[in-house]
Order: structure tokens, then sequence, then C-alpha cells
């Protein structure tokens, strides 16, 4: 069972919504968002590893008419698109990056912040502005780190995970639109503790993309430091330290003890689902920690 297919109807249904919204852009910028959307459908956020950043506002089960819920859902698609959209631009501007698609993505922008808007009470609207500048700031920190060579602290790491605060914005949003706004103050800690989990999973799967882009990632700084150091590990130092030791198999049980940490917020948030996705996603993590285990041990019985 996957969880997120619960969700499957709601969030297609988005899904359509926003392409319609695009279409209606101009010539240009309908072409280029549309041409984005057809490339990155509804899977996008519906797949077995993607993070729940439209689920959480579902779970939350908050009492709320369907139309609101609808421009909350739209709202944070299309400004999870833009953030991608820049996100590509700035990390691999020579292959996934368009600046023609920034363009697009300012669009989506306006569009995904008046959707927002139009829900947002004085306090919710505060609290998605600073969890915009929360994603910007340390977002950009991450960025000077992760583009330099030099060690990379596990403090860094968790404090560089709060890049992931927009996802705080729609959960705000509907505590605030169905005037029930309990335990408030544990958003921002339920959305770190997932941040820091799928961190750790993101540095794992995508470790040889990142080595061949140059990313000092945390995954990338430990394997180094293990092989030496800064200015005396060689990146086919760094592959090796990540192919005959359990580092990634250790980041893939931090990623499951973060998810435990995130728990109780979500349980004071009335969120009964998030403890299903916990359990599920748990398990997904240990299969693919006895996949790498596995593959790690045959390569060594074979050489």
């Amino acid at each position: 069972m996957n969880v997120y297919e619960e969700n499957r109807p709601r969030l297609e249904r988005t899904w359509t919504r926003l392409q319609a919204r695009v279409a209606a852009y101009p010539e240009l910028l309908a072409a280029l968002g549309g041409g984005f959307f057809e490339r990155v459908g509804a899977e996008y956020v519906l797949s077995t590893d993607a993070a729940p950043l439209l689920h959480l506002p579902l779970w939350l089960e908050r009492p709320l008419p369907e139309p609101v819920l609808d421009d909350i859902l739209e709202g944070t698609a299309l400004l999870y698109a833009y953030v991608r959209l820049l996100d590509n631009l700035v990390d691999e501007p020579n292959s996934r990056g368009s600046a023609a698609l920034v363009h697009a993505g300012n669009a989506m922008m306006w569009d995904g912040l008046d959707l927002w808007r139009a829900h947002a009470g004085a306090r919710a609207w505060a609290a998605c502005r600073s969890a915009w500048l929360k994603y910007s700031d340390r977002t950009e920190a991450e960025r000077v780190v992760v583009s330099g060579s030099g060690p990379y602290l596990h403090a860094e790491f968790v404090d560089h995970a709060q890049k992931c605060a927009l996802a705080e914005a729609p959960v705000y949003l509907v505590l605030s639109a169905s005037g029930d706004a309990r335990n408030w103050e544990s958003v921002a800690p339920l959305v770190h503790a997932l941040a820091v989990s799928y961190g750790l999973f993101n540095d794992v799967m995508g470790h040889a993309r990142d080595l061949d882009a140059g990313a000092n990632t945390f995954l990338v700084a430990k394997a180094r430091a293990l092989a030496g150091g800064p200015g005396v590990a060689t990146g086919a130092d760094v592959r090796r330290v990540l192919a005959t030791t359990a580092l990634q198999e250790r980041f893939l049980d931090e990623a499951g003890a973060a998810l435990l940490q995130a728990l109780p917020f979500a349980e004071a948030l009335g969120m009964p689902t998030f403890a299903v996705f916990v359990e599920e996603r748990r398990a997904r993590l240990r299969l693919l920690r006895d996949r790498i285990t596995l593959l790690r041990l045959a390569s060594t019985l074979a050489a």
C-alpha cells in the first residue's frame, strides 16, 4: 500500500487545474510552462519517494470548502514548480537548468501567491512570508557550502534543512482557513524533521549525479573526509569510500530516525495518516538500505 494513493484523485485534479492555468498564459510562457508540466505530471508528487509537500495539508483533516482547499493545493504546486525551476538553474545550469523556464516560473509564482493570499489571515500570511524567507536564506547558505570542497558539519546540514520551509506554508493556510489553529507551533519542527530525513535520503540516491557535478553534499563531504580530506582525496577516492563502506546505509538509518522525530508534532496537529506514512516510509528506507548492503557485499566478494 502507498498512503499517497488515497490523495491521487485530489492531486490529479490539482494538476489539471494548474495545466489549464498555464495554458492560458501568453504564448511564449504557455509553451514553456506547458512543456514543463508535460514532463512533470502528478506522479511527481505521488511517486513513492516524493516528499509529502502536497499531502501534509490533506492529512490535517480540517473541514474546508472544496474550492478553498483546491486553491491552497494549486498555489502550493505552482510555487513548488517555481522553486524547482530556480533550483535547477542555480544547481545545474548546464543540464537541467533553463533561464527561459524561469520566466514561466515567474508567472507561476505570482499566481501561486495570489491563490494563497485569498485564504490567508494576517497570522498565516506573516507565517508564509517567514517560511519563504527562511527557504530563500537557507537555500543560499547550503549553496555556498555545496559549491565548495571543504568540511560540511552535521549541524550545518541540519540547519540547511530549513530550506524546505516552503512546506510549512500550506499547513499554516489550512489551519488559518479552517479556523482551527491548535498547536500552530508544531508545524515548523514537523517540516524540519521531514526535511532532514529527505535531505539524507536525497544525498544517497543522488550521489552519482552530485559527484559528476562536483557538488559537495553532506554525504560527499563525509566520504571525502574518510578518504583523506579536502586537497588529498580524489573523486575516485570518494567513490571508493561510498562503494566499500556502510556510509550510505548510515545515512538511510538516520533518515528513518528523523521521521520518528516528526511523529509527535504530527500527532499534536491531528494528522493520524502521518503515522501510516512514517511506517511505510521507514519500510522503504530499510529496503533501499538492504539493497545497497547486498550490492556492496556482492562487489566485495567479486573483487
